[in-house]
């Protein structure tokens, strides 16, 4: 039952704490990386990778301006033929202490909600948890590394991957879910290739650092690999995280899923935040119906000083 919460709140996350493993062999593709031309060197850039809070700020940004979303959740039949549809637009407000949500608009159509108004699915549930909350939340910019005592070490784990990369400041249980989580760690660098290239990215120059599983693995070490991808754009201005993609897949007799997230950040007066976020996901828990989902949230009108 804790793996599949744990499995749910990757779509939520939190900090970041890197300790110094070996360093895996990283590709260079189509971009020199040298402190003659940028000041810094592969060894370094490894290091803004793992040390990174942009992305972790950015959400906390989402959280502490208001701004107006838009989203949709789709659930899929085993066939693919979506089953529900739910449908929302509304305003996140924050007065800098404390932020609510206010629906405007909910549209639910086929196989969401139970008689009594309640989901029939977890997945909507989850959604709500990390961006619909029903009550107010705290909000603020400080960034802290104090562990929340009320949150479990599977939820802190979850939150540590989800913002940051091949961090292992993860309890490491042994051949469990949080060892398979840190990428850069050096049990887990075998089943890994780690690529730097550069690209354009809405017309901003960016860093472009991939995780990938080898191709060249045999079916028994992938599914050593949760992790089976991250992709990272990084703002050459600033080395923000103006991307990412992250793709996890587990096989257990306890719970299976295959999901892959995708989020797109931007600027607003200056502030870096979360204007897309597309998930896509299957999860079969055992003692639950399996649930296939995809959901879209857009984050317009950020009211920023």
């Amino acid at each position: 039952m804790k793996r599949f919460f744990f499995i749910l709140s990757l779509i939520s996350c939190l900090f970041i704490s890197a300790q110094d493993t070996l360093m895996p062999v990283v590709f260079l593709d189509d971009v020199v990386i040298s402190v003659k031309n940028n000041g810094f060197s592969v060894e370094d850039f490894i290091g803004y990778v793992k040390e990174d809070t942009t992305f972790y700020m950015g959400f906390k940004h989402l959280r502490y301006y208001s701004h107006n979303y838009e989203s949709e959740l789709n659930i899929f039949n085993k066939k693919g033929i979506v089953i529900g549809t739910l449908k929302k637009k509304g305003t996140h407000h924050s007065n800098g202490k404390i932020a609510w949500t206010v629906d405007d608009s909910i549209y639910g159509k086929g196989k969401i909600f139970k008689r009594n108004g309640k989901y029939k699915y977890y997945t909507p549930e989850a959604f709500d948890e990390v961006f619909f909350p029903k009550d107010t939340i705290d909000v603020n910019l400080s960034m802290s590394k104090e562990k929340n005592k009320e949150e479990s070490q599977n939820m802190r784990d979850a939150k540590t991957v989800g913002f940051s990369i091949g961090v292992d400041d993860v309890e490491q249980s042994k051949g469990g879910i949080s060892k398979k989580l840190a990428v850069f760690d050096v049990g887990m660098q075998q089943y890994y290739d780690y690529t730097i290239s550069d690209t354009i990215y809405r017309e901003k120059e960016c860093y472009v650092f991939v995780v990938e599983v080898k191709q060249e693995l045999k079916d028994n070490d992938i599914e050593k690999a949760l992790i089976r991808r991250i992709v990272s754009y990084f703002d050459k201005e600033n080395f923000n995280v103006i991307y990412r993609n992250y793709k996890f897949v587990y096989n257990h007799f306890l719970i299976d899923l295959d999901m892959e997230v995708f989020v797109h950040m931007d600027y607003m007066n200056g502030k870096h935040i979360p204007i897309e976020i597309y998930y896509k996901g299957f999860w079969n828990a055992l003692f639950f119906k399996p649930e296939r989902a995809e959901f879209k949230l857009n984050n317009t009108n950020y009211l920023v000083d």
